[in-house]
Formats: structure tokens, C-alpha cells, sequence
């Protein structure tokens, strides 16, 4: 029995993971039914309906499965049956197959002694009102595929988005899981056969039409199908460049380039920037590559300056300059374009990249100066820059520099980070370190997380203090175990003082659960066992009449 076709991987990961954890359970099998139930927000019903070898209906009482689709629980309860069937655990449907096949051959002999007008005449009735169907057919038939059946596959696509997102035009969550199979289905089934018959740029064409259809639709997607989809459309265009001759080459390559024009979510879009720039090697296509690029980057620069701006520019500078490196003039080329498009920091930043590559340190420390001056707005730029020139003075042997750039970095441009005071530390003799040390600290400011450097140094009592003032339990549970041992009264005071705090504003059970498990951390601690006591005591006088807290309480 194949069902596992009938689910999403989402899906069937999800299921295993629900049998895996013992959810199945009351699980019965009978000739025809599979009934269980299912541990999950709540307990849910299923059943499970099949003819012998193949599953014929599901019924699930969860909500998802209420809106029609395929669940997690059904799946969990196919892998628990399938699983213990191979075990002896429940009956063997083998000889049920074996009738299956008997009764096939039952309906083949039927077919065979009829009329054959009126077996034709039958199957073009059913035919005619299933048109998926009828395509189905035509591909075991042989049949080549007409642009009437090509027109037919696109519609379903239509239909299948027009049903799940209905008048509303919105897909929800619950129905987003069974809008991705169904497109999946056509993936598995229609674009794979069509690729099998070497029917390539039929299933192009259909590929590109759920592709567009990801794009179009208002979906709820956080379970993240559409990327799935689109990985697997990724896999298939690149599956068909390998194969497809070189006119139908031209039109995959011209189909990439009309699509790269915004009309596409950023992250569909990137699907086909990616094949754009990194396939399409031949020589005739490198000129057409360099023409394209060349209006986006000049589409881009003729706006204005704004961080669209130059993200739009700066993810065609990198593939561009890189493409002249081959052409003839390529170098002239190169170097007229960092002039026009310095203010660029991608621009500057491939400059920067060729100069290190060339060991000309000297050029590069320029151009980071300059764009430390021309993106002095953007805080995460400027810190990659000040990295950048840190390194160069390192490899340059450069010590004053190198050292005055480091400072730089670990008080100012990145302070209290634990990397840049380790590497800061290896500048001195022990001896030196300690004043150095307090130098460092004086300069930090007051967001730096100067406590993480406490603890690298090994200076508890600073760190125990910084402890004792910070608000709420991070900073506590973070280090807590560290100062324990040397100072169990402060940190059980603490750890009193923040959970008293928290059961005068509590009245739900899952933050009482979390507070009984702080007051176990407690009793690890000396002394904390008597503290906890005294706690609890003083909890069920003052909040007696609170249920769900003495109920956890007890658990204690």
C-alpha cells in the first residue's frame, strides 16, 4: 500500500513524528477500517477506510482534516498500522491484494467480452467530464501533446488556485497545506511524465505557470510550502537545461530574463536570478547577459539614493563586473564603472575584494576610508569596513595601527565583544593585561555586555553584582551556576527575590509550572532546600486559594 503519496513530506514528517512519540493510540483494524485516536491539542478520532490495498476515504476530528485535507494524525496512524503490520502486530492485507488483483482481472475480462462501441462510447463519457482525466489518458496513450491539452493543464492550475482561495481571494493555513499538494501532484505526476516523453518545454510551460501562481496567490504560508514548490521547480529548470536543445534553450533563457522584472516576490524572484546569473554559460549567451545587466544597473542608478536602491544595483554588480573580466576592453570597462557607480557599496566592496586578492593594501585601506565616510549611516557597513582595515594592519605588520584599530573595534565599534577583548588581551604580557584590562573596561559603554567579559576573566564578585542588579531571571539563570558554589546565599536571595515578584502577578498554570521549577534549581543550591520551605509555606498562607498553584506546588 503506497499512501504515503497521498501526503505533503510537511505532513508526513509531521505524522512520523506523532508515532515516533507514542501518540496512536486504541488503535483497532477491522476487513475494510482503521480506527484510532490520536494525542495532540486534544485527543483526536480517526478513521481510516480502504478496499483491500487501497485507501478508499479518511476522516479525521481535527480541524484541519475538517476542512477537507489529509492530516498529520491520519498519517501518524498509517505509519503505526504499517509499522506493526510488519511486526505481526495487526492482520495482513497481502491476501487482500491478491483479491484485488483477481477482481481486476475480473473487470479486464469484462471489458474485453463487451462491445467494443460500447466500451468506447463509456470511456468518452468519463473522459469528457474529467478533463484531468482525459490528459491522464492521453499521456498513457502516447498521444502528443496539443496546445488545446497544454491550454487544459494551465487551467487547472487556475482551478485548483480558485478553489482554495474562493471569493475571498485569500488562501488560509488550514487550506494552504492542500493548495501546495494538489500543485505538488501536477509536479509528481503531469510535469514528470511530460519530462519522461521529453516533452520539455510542455512541462517548462506548466512549471512556469505554478511558479507564477506561487507568486500571485494571498496565502496564509507559514508553514513554508511555497518554498518547497519552488525548490522543486528550481530542480526541474535545471533538470531541463541539460537536456533541452539549443533554440528551447533560448526560450528558457529569454522566459528567465521577461521574469526579472519585480513582477515576482523577492524570494520567487531569487529563483530565477540564480539560474540567470550562475547558468548560461555559452559564449552566445555572455553578451546578452552583459546587455541585460547593464539597463538594470542603469535602471537602478537613475533613482534615487535609497537602500532599494542600491540592494537593485548592488546584486547586478557582482555578476556584471565579473562577466567582463572575459570581454574584450573588459578591464577599461571595469574601471569606468567603479568611477560611475563609486557611491555604490557594493561597488566598493568588490573594489575592495579584487584589491585584497592583489595584495594591494594600500588601495584597499583608501577605498575603506572612503566608504566609511560615504556610509557612515549604515551602522553594520561601517563595522565590516573597521574589520577590514583591522586585518590588513595585521597582515601588514602594522603593530601600532593594528593595535589602535583593535581598541577601535572592542570600545567602540563593537564593544563587549568577547572575540575582539580575547584578541585585545593577546597584545600583552600578564603583567601589563591587568591595567590594560581595566582601561578597556573604563572605556566600554553602558549597553555593552560587559558581563560576558566578567566571566571570561574569572572576576565572580563583578560578575555577582552586575547579577544582583539585573532585572528578571536571564542574567541570573545565565550565570547563576557559575557563582553558586562561591556565593550560594546571594544567589538563593536573588533567586527569592525574583520569584516572589513573580507570584504576586501570576494566576496561570504555565508560569506556576516555571516557578516550581526555579524553586527545584533552588534546592540544589546550599541552603536552598530550607529557603524553598520557607517559600512554599509562606505561598500556601498568602495564596491559598489559588488551585492551580497548590496543585503545582504539591508536585514540588
Amino acid at each position: 500500500m503506497n499512501w504515503k503519496e497521498l501526503f505533503s513530506s510537511r505532513i508526513l514528517d509531521r505524522g512520523f513524528d506523532y508515532y515516533l512519540c507514542n501518540a496512536v493510540s486504541h488503535l483497532e483494524v477491522s476487513e475494510d477500517c482503521v480506527t484510532a485516536k490520536v494525542a495532540g491539542t486534544e485527543n483526536y478520532q480517526v478513521e481510516i477506510y480502504f478496499d483491500y490495498d487501497e485507501i478508499v476515504d479518511m476522516y479525521c476530528s481535527c480541524p484541519y482534516a475538517e476542512d477537507g485535507n489529509y492530516c498529520k494524525h491520519m498519517a501518524a496512524v498509517l505509519y503505526e498500522w504499517t509499522e506493526g503490520e510488519n511486526q505481526g502486530l495487526y492482520p495482513d492485507h497481502t491476501k487482500q491484494a491478491g483479491k484485488k488483483s483477481e477482481e481486476k482481472e475480473a473487470v479486464r475480462t469484462l471489458i474485453r467480452e463487451t462491445d467494443p462501441e460500447i466500451v468506447t462510447d463509456f470511456l468518452a463519457d468519463i473522459l469528457m467530464k474529467d478533463e484531468h482525466l482525459l490528459l491522464s489518458f492521453r499521456r498513457t496513450a502516447g498521444e502528443n501533446i496539443s496546445e488545446t491539452d497544454m491550454q487544459r493543464y494551465l487551467r487547472q492550475v487556475d482551478e485548483i488556485a480558485y478553489r482554495y482561495s474562493g471569493r475571498g481571494g485569500f488562501i488560509s493555513y488550514y487550506d494552504a497545506d492542500g493548495f501546495i499538494s494538489e500543485l505538488e501532484r501536477m509536479l509528481a505526476d503531469d510535469v514528470n511524465d511530460m519530462l519522461d516523453q521529453n516533452n520539455y518545454m510542455c512541462a517548462f510551460r506548466l512549471m512556469n505557470h505554478i511558479f507564477e501562481t506561487l507568486g500571485e496567490v494571498d496565502m496564509d504560508d507559514s508553514a513554508g510550502g511555497t518554498a518547497m514548490l519552488a525548490e522543486e521547480i528550481h530542480d526541474n529548470w535545471m533538470r531541463l537545461l541539460d537536456h533541452v536543445s539549443k533554440q528551447e534553450k533560448k526560450e528558457m533563457f529569454d522566459w528567465f530574463a521577461a521574469h526579472l522584472n519585480g513582477s515576482m516576490i523577492d524570494y520567487l524572484e531569487e529563483y530565477i536570478y540564480q539560474i540567470f546569473v550562475n547558468e548560461f554559460k555559452e559564449k552566445e549567451y555572455q553578451h546578452l547577459k552583459i546587455e541585460f545587466m547593464e539597463q538594470k544597473i542603469q535602471k537602478a542608478s537613475s533613482q534615487e539614493k535609497s537602500w532599494d536602491r542600491d540592494y537593485e544595483l548592488g546584486r547586478w554588480v557582482i555578476p556584471y563586473l565579473n562577466l567582463l573580466k572575459n570581454q574584450k576592453g573588459g578591464k577599461e570597462k571595469r574601471e569606468s564603472f567603479f568611477r560611475q557607480y563609486w557611491d555604490n557599496s557594493s561597488v566598493r566592496r568588490y573594489y575592495i575584494d579584487q584589491c585584497m586578492r592583489k595584495r594591494k593594501y594600500e588601495e584597499a585601506l583608501k577605498a575603506l576610508d572612503d566608504s566609511i565616510r560615504l556610509d557612515q549611516n549604515y551602522r553594520g557597513l561601517v563595522s565590516d569596513y573597521e574589520y577590514m582595515k583591522k586585518n590588513i594592519y595585521r597582515i601588514q605588520g602594522r603593530k601600532q595601527e593594528y593595535e589602535a584599530q583593535l581598541w577601535k573595534l572592542a570600545t567602540e565599534i563593537s564593544p563587549g565583544n568577547l572575540e575582539l577583548f580575547k584578541e585585545v588581551k593577546k597584545l600583552y604580557s600578564e603583567e601589563e593585561w591587568i591595567s590594560k584590562r581595566e582601561e578597556l573596561f573604563k572605556k566600554l559603554p553602558s549597553y555593552a555586555h560587559i558581563e560576558r567579559l566578567y566571566k571570561e576573566e574569572k572576576l565572580y564578585d563583578r560578575l555577582l553584582n552586575y547579577v544582583k542588579k539585573s532585572e528578571g531571571m536571564y542574567a541570573l539563570q545565565e550565570y547563576g551556576r557559575i557563582l553558586q558554589k562561591e556565593y550560594p546565599e546571594e544567589i538563593l536571595q536573588k533567586y527569592r527575590t525574583e520569584v516572589e515578584k513573580m507570584a504576586v502577578r501570576t494566576s496561570d498554570r504555565k508560569t506556576y509550572q516555571y516557578l516550581v521549577s526555579l524553586l527545584r534549581s533552588m534546592k540544589k543550591i546550599k541552603g536552598g532546600s530550607k529557603m524553598v520551605e520557607e517559600i512554599v509555606d509562606d505561598w500556601r498562607r498568602r495564596y491559598g486559594k489559588r488551585p492551580a498553584m497548590m496543585d503545582e506546588l504539591r508536585k514540588l
